[in-house]
């Protein structure tokens, strides 16, 4: 007859402890992973939005507490949302949802405006903008632009009216809506 292996209760037990110790270490991969996951996407959604290989969609101006993006659109776009981050944390530092004016909805956004939409949050701007103020204007769930801007030199420009700050250097509202190639004959207001 054939001897047969039978596990000990120390090899039963050493197998456990492996078991064990590969599912804690699975939980804690998990656990570590989805806020490395969150943040990727955050980036890959605002890089996405912006081709890096183009001029900026988004223009800034800072007037003393006011705020104001530019997204250049097609005039068949509506913005639905606008987000800031701080640039260097990627902590948010405002959102917004639901432009109610129909300058907001074309692309003109005053930030910290909360009458000026459906939803936003915080209330109140802070003390201190961020450096790098990572800002992204969604048009639907795929589509939108985003780009970073150094408030130092936003605040630094002097500014014409109607103009704004882009990584390339100033332009107008109309530049900015120029940039698109709306297809099928649409033209940028």
């Amino acid at each position: 007859m054939l001897p047969v292996h039978r596990p000990t209760t120390s090899g039963v037990a050493e197998r456990r402890g492996v078991r064990k110790a590969l599912v804690i270490g699975l939980i804690v991969v998990a656990v570590l992973a989805v806020p490395a996951a969150v943040v990727g996407l955050w980036a890959a959604v605002v890089i996405g939005m912006s081709d890096p290989g183009g001029p900026s969609l988004l223009g800034l101006r800072i007037d003393g507490d006011t705020v104001t993006v530019k997204a250049a659109q097609c005039p068949s776009e509506r913005v639905r949302r606008v987000e800031l981050r701080d640039g260097d944390s990627e902590k948010l530092v405002w959102r917004a949802d639901g432009p109610l004016t129909e300058e907001g909805r074309g692309g003109l956004l005053r930030l910290w405006a909360a009458e000026d939409y459906r939803t936003s949050r915080p209330a109140t701007r802070p003390a201190e903008l961020p450096k790098q103020l990572a800002v992204s204007v969604g048009y639907g769930p795929e589509d939108g632009a985003g780009a970073v801007f150094d408030t130092a030199a936003v605040r630094a420009a002097a500014l014409p009216a109607g103009s704004y700050w882009t990584p390339e250097g100033v332009r107008t509202g109309r530049e900015l809506d120029e940039l698109i190639d709306c297809g099928g004959g649409e033209k940028a207001p």
